[in-house]
């Protein structure tokens, strides 16, 4: 019975203490002659197909950014370490970071979605641009060429105060998805400290004072002044949606 006993007790040790000092001791043996030092970094970006080119320049330097850990030990990385990294940039909305044995690392990353871009005159003519994303947040530069064709965010004030940057977000997406005044037919959106937000519909370049608050109200009665203005075939200017339940319009002066 002791012999039994003994034979029981030989076995446990043996596998879990003989066979895993054996494993541990092959992997560090490989480890140290640069078996898992790794080589490869593959990046897949997760997004619409229309929003996909914006991130690009912002992969390009966070690329550069992780290749630093190209050579190191993929065994002995802290995933927490390339995690850190990525939680600090404002463009990335989600990801996952997980080991590709033996030597590379997949990261797959969801960036936020974009909502505006902010434009600077003397930037825009330069060809760049900053995407606004639906939470506010303002991004850096990219080419005019890589941005998804939104409503431009105009006014140094929306760079400045973030409150009124997420309200003109808020605006954009109190507007109807289809309809005389759809979100998709707006080309710009500003601000003036007497009158408040306002828009320019796209084609017509009318603009539109919508105030400060109470924007889907506004906007619905807006449609309705749109509505009829086309059955009789006229043409605004400027509509005024900032009053207590009244819309002012100027028409186009015709020539």
């Amino acid at each position: 019975m002791n012999w039994l006993r003994l034979r029981f007790y030989f076995r446990l040790f043996f596998i879990f203490v003989v066979v895993p000092a054996a494993v541990f001791a092959s992997v560090y043996t490989l480890d140290q002659r640069g078996f898992f030092a790794i080589e490869e970094i593959e990046m897949k970006v997760m997004t619409k197909s229309e929003q996909l080119n914006f991130s690009k320049p912002y992969l390009d330097k966070l690329n550069q950014e992780l290749s630093s850990y190209k050579g190191q030990s993929l065994w002995r990385l802290s995933l927490s370490q390339v995690s850190d990294k990525l939680k600090a940039k404002s463009w990335i909305k989600d990801f996952r970071i997980s080991r590709s044995w033996p030597n590379a690392i997949n990261v797959e990353i969801e960036p936020k979605i974009l909502s505006l871009l902010y434009v600077d005159q003397k930037r825009l003519a330069e060809g760049f641009v900053r995407p606004v994303t639906t939470d506010g947040a303002i991004l850096p530069e990219v080419d005019t060429a890589q941005a998804p064709p939104l409503a431009m965010l105009k006014g140094e004030v929306f760079v400045k105060d973030e409150a009124k940057r997420k309200t003109a977000v808020e605006l954009l997406k109190s507007l109807p998805e289809e309809g005389k005044l759809s979100h998709k037919i707006i080309s710009e959106i500003g601000f003036d400290n007497k009158e408040g937000y306002w828009v320019e519909v796209a084609k017509t370049n009318i603009k539109i004072k919508l105030g400060e608050d109470q924007f889907a109200v506004k906007s619905a009665r807006v449609s309705q002044v749109l509505d009829y203005l086309e059955k009789r075939d006229l043409k605004a200017r400027v509509i005024d949606a900032n009053l207590s339940k009244k819309v002012l319009v100027r028409l186009q002066q015709t020539p």
